[in-house]
């Protein structure tokens, strides 16, 4: 990976440097033992001392992924040398079981010709909207980083029936027994789910919901709105009014790019959303 450094790390070690951006100690001692640093084209070790401006190339600890070019074009709203944000349509999978080669992740490597790339988070098959993926190992590192320290900001969009007040839904999720991918609130055996609901608004027949994750459960947010009574459009594996879709979409997400440091946010909403 090469990088220029950021003002915030001069006069750091490059060892100080890779801490701070959330590098982990394996990776970290794998690059001590490499002599395959670079530091403005010259050969350097991990506890050299950098400068503002400098240009970092680091050996990649993996080159590739083993995913397959799919041959069709994913829709990218952004992308850098080290990630990128894309548009998941309905019903596509994020990223392959075994050998698949249809997945949203392989329209991605297709459509951008790198060797490496994987997903920080997943999107629900039948879920539309906005996905983040690395485009470098270290990226990769940095980012899951991010995510679990919920520094990664993401909000959606879900269409239901009944109205529902802005709230913190906190309620422990598992998977329902005797299911193969059904899950549900479960105080006792449930993994610790937050879901914060921002906003509701009166459309047409229906209100619209902006909800914001501040934790990553499978189905979270589908599960916590059954929960209270407000099932999504479409979802009915949760209770929902049956619908050609489930009206659940990623609209929204935002974090600190791992190189720059810069706040990057981005906005995709579906052509049929109502501002009142």
């Amino acid at each position: 990976m090469i990088f220029k450094v950021k003002d915030s790390l001069n006069n750091m070690t490059l060892d100080e440097a890779l801490k701070s951006m959330h590098v982990p100690k394996k990776e970290l001692h794998w690059l001590r033992m490499s002599k395959n640093i670079l530091i403005n084209n010259e050969p350097a070790r991990l506890n050299a001392t950098i400068s503002a401006g400098d240009i970092v190339d680091i050996p990649d600890f993996e080159t590739e992924s083993n995913y397959k070019p799919s041959g069709n074009n994913a829709k990218v709203i952004y992308s850098d040398n080290y990630l990128a944000v894309v548009h998941k349509p309905e019903r596509q999978k994020t990223h392959p079981n075994g050998v698949e080669t249809d997945t949203l992740i392989n329209d991605v490597k297709f459509t951008l010709g790198v060797d490496y790339i994987e997903p920080i988070h997943r999107l629900d098959q039948t879920t539309s909207g906005l996905l983040l993926v690395a485009l470098n190992p270290y990226i990769k590192k940095m980012l899951d980083f991010d995510l679990e320290e919920r520094l990664i900001d993401r909000k959606y969009l879900a269409r239901v029936s009944n109205e529902v007040k802005p709230q913190i839904i906190e309620a422990r999720i598992g998977k329902k027994p005797h299911t193969t991918n059904t899950h549900q609130v479960d105080h006792k055996r449930g993994k610790r789910a937050v879901t914060h609901i921002l906003s509701c608004t009166s459309v047409d027949d229906h209100y619209e919901i902006t909800a914001k994750l501040e934790t990553g459960r499978t189905h979270q947010i589908r599960v916590h709105l059954s929960h209270i009574g407000a099932p999504i459009i479409g979802d009915t594996v949760y209770e929902g009014m049956r619908s050609k879709r489930m009206e659940l979409y990623a609209t929204h997400i935002g974090f600190n790019h791992p190189i720059t440091g810069d706040w990057l946010a981005f906005e995709h909403l579906p052509e049929n959303y109502c501002i009142k």
